[in-house]
């Protein structure tokens, strides 16, 4: 738009009538191509060797760009090795969920990478990344020795960590005698690792391994004094039994990916409890089945999950 316009317009609204413009406003345009026609590699399909990342596939943003960068340059250097392709899977990090998305969907907005795409975001954080991908980039030659070792070393420390905390299961005679620990008052034995996903009464502070050493102090020692390791040891207790549950929901959902969706549906029916977009979105596209809807872009996973129960509940009524 055109400056003399933006000042114009800005002049219009009130109380800015004589106002100056320091900088005026601008539209970035670029031209993409269909994300479509590039590999999961990021390799072009119609010429070999030759490898897109970033605007050019239709996304919007530096880290968008910034993810295509490394899985095209990989691969760009492995080629010249001869090495096999390396791509990262949607259970893997966002970067499989993007590249995903553009060479199966495409795209006809800049696409941005949001966490509402991912199944599996419970389990895609930043805590974990060294864990799913590390090994990976390893394998392929890309981290070095000396990070991979470090890897194997804090996999080792956590895993047994975690085996520690799950062995020692006390009855509620003892946790009680942690203070204030609000779900540490119950009838059912409990595992310390369960006891760090709980909360004190009145608090938003949860139990950490150090508040567990006044119940078993020479037990925990060796966790509570790496802090770096406790930590990671309570954000699995914490997201250990969502992520259980998001994983079962995703079975299910690819359990019936080939269950027809009635023709008939309602998708602004109260009882899907979906956001607009998604509404406007299944409403036009007019999905024949669960994994067609599951394809359509700003279509959740949960909404999904809620259409498929939606679909089953109805089936069983009208039987």
């Amino acid at each position: 738009m055109p400056e003399e316009i933006q000042l114009n317009m800005l002049r219009q609204i009130h109380g800015l009538e004589r106002c100056d413009m320091v900088r005026p406003g601008y539209g970035v345009e670029y031209d993409y191509i269909d994300p479509r026609e590039v590999k999961p590699t990021l390799e072009t399909k119609r010429v070999d060797n030759l490898y897109f990342a970033g605007q050019i596939n239709g996304t919007t943003g530096y880290e968008e760009a910034a993810a295509q960068g490394i899985i095209a340059g990989i691969n760009a250097g492995g080629k010249v090795k001869g090495r096999d392709e390396f791509t990262v899977s949607r259970a893997e990090g966002y970067i499989g969920v993007l590249i995903d998305d553009l060479t199966t969907l495409g795209t006809n907005e800049p696409y941005r990478m949001f966490t509402s795409r991912a199944e599996f975001r419970l389990s895609l954080r930043p805590d974990n990344a060294d864990l799913r991908l590390t090994a990976k980039g390893f394998q392929y030659g890309c981290v070095s020795s000396e990070r991979y070792q470090r890897l194997l070393e804090d996999e080792k420390k956590l895993n047994e960590g975690i085996e520690l905390m799950e062995s020692v299961i006390l009855p509620k005679s003892i946790w009680s005698k942690l203070p204030h620990a609000a779900d540490a008052r119950t009838h059912v034995n409990r595992s310390a690792f369960h006891l760090l996903r709980c909360r004190f009464q009145k608090e938003a502070e949860l139990i950490s391994v150090k508040d567990l050493l006044s119940i078993c102090p020479n037990t925990f020692d060796s966790v509570a004094e790496d802090t770096r390791l406790a930590t990671r040891i309570q954000i699995e207790a914490m997201y250990r039994e969502f992520a259980l549950a998001e994983m079962a929901e995703i079975q299910e959902v690819m359990k019936y990916e080939q269950l027809r969706l009635p023709e008939d549906i309602n998708y602004s029916s109260n009882r899907l409890n979906l956001s607009n977009e998604e509404k406007e979105r299944l409403a036009s596209s007019k999905p024949q089945t669960i994994a067609a809807a599951s394809r359509i872009p700003g279509v959740t996973a949960s909404a999904i999950l809620q259409l498929l129960r939606y679909v089953k509940r109805r089936d069983i009524t009208l039987i």
